[in-house]
């Protein structure tokens, strides 16, 4: 009997040295909207009219278009670094 007395005398005790238990709230930063606006697509030149030149201006726009994407990716890399989100 008296050990049923002592462990429960235990339990009780141990009990009242728990922690209180930390609960961490992630909550999610937007991203600044002018880094999540779509870019443009160059029109394709009609194949059947377009020119070397079309051509030339379409392959131009389609690279910036590209730079501008990936100028825009790596923006968002650096915010999101300075915001304590890394991968």
């Amino acid at each position: 009997m008296k050990k049923k007395i002592l462990s429960l005398y235990i339990a009780l005790a141990l009990g009242g040295c728990a922690r209180e238990q930390v609960v961490y709230r992630y909550r999610p930063l937007p991203v600044p909207k002018g880094l999540t606006q779509i870019v443009q697509k160059p029109v394709k030149p009609n194949p059947k009219t377009a020119t070397q030149k079309d051509i030339g201006i379409f392959l131009i726009e389609q690279n910036a278009a590209i730079d501008s994407c990936n100028a825009k990716l790596m923006t968002i890399e650096q915010w999101s670094k300075r915001n304590g989100h890394s991968r």
